[in-house]
């Protein structure tokens, strides 16, 4: 199915909320940027959820991008935060065998998948950003490879 150019809109993250809403459905919630903000602290986090948080994009140089471009392809990365249950490990672990359960089926959902417009995206780094004795944020970053096109028609085109 071809999807309509989307003019010069940022990479839509709504995507990826849907495609990890579809695909792992042990996410007790899957939101986005605002609802991450909206948490103010750590124990406030529903466990097990997920936040897509629209990171930045970058033009990959392998178009013109003059007075009258057309189309520009760009690379978008964004975040997954991972709320997580945390359980203190008396061997060490860093991660729980549920949370990492949990961060591997993310990464499943989305490694490879096709968003609407834009090609497959790929996985770049993970890491803890914080944890107490309850709730661990873990964040997996991805970039995406999509079009940034003019509709057709606008007289530039």
């Amino acid at each position: 199915m071809q999807v309509p150019p989307q003019g010069f809109m940022p990479f839509d993250t709504g995507a990826i909320v849907a495609r990890l809403r579809a695909q792992v459905p042990e996410l007790h919630l899957v939101g986005g940027a605002a609802d991450y903000a909206a948490v103010k602290e750590l124990a406030a986090f529903r466990t097990p959820s997920a936040y897509v948080v629209f990171a930045e994009e970058t033009n990959t140089g392998k178009m013109p991008t003059g007075a009258f471009a057309c189309a520009l392809e760009c690379q978008a990365s964004f975040g997954v935060v991972l709320a997580l249950r945390h359980w203190r490990e008396q061997l060490g672990e860093q991660l729980h065998q549920d949370a990492r359960r949990l961060v591997g089926a993310v990464r499943s959902a989305l490694v490879g998948h096709r968003p609407p417009g834009a090609r497959v995206v790929g996985w770049q780094s993970g890491k803890v950003l914080d944890y107490d004795a309850g709730v661990l944020l873990w964040a997996d970053v991805y970039q995406v490879l999509h079009m940034l096109q003019r509709p057709q028609g606008d007289g530039t085109c």
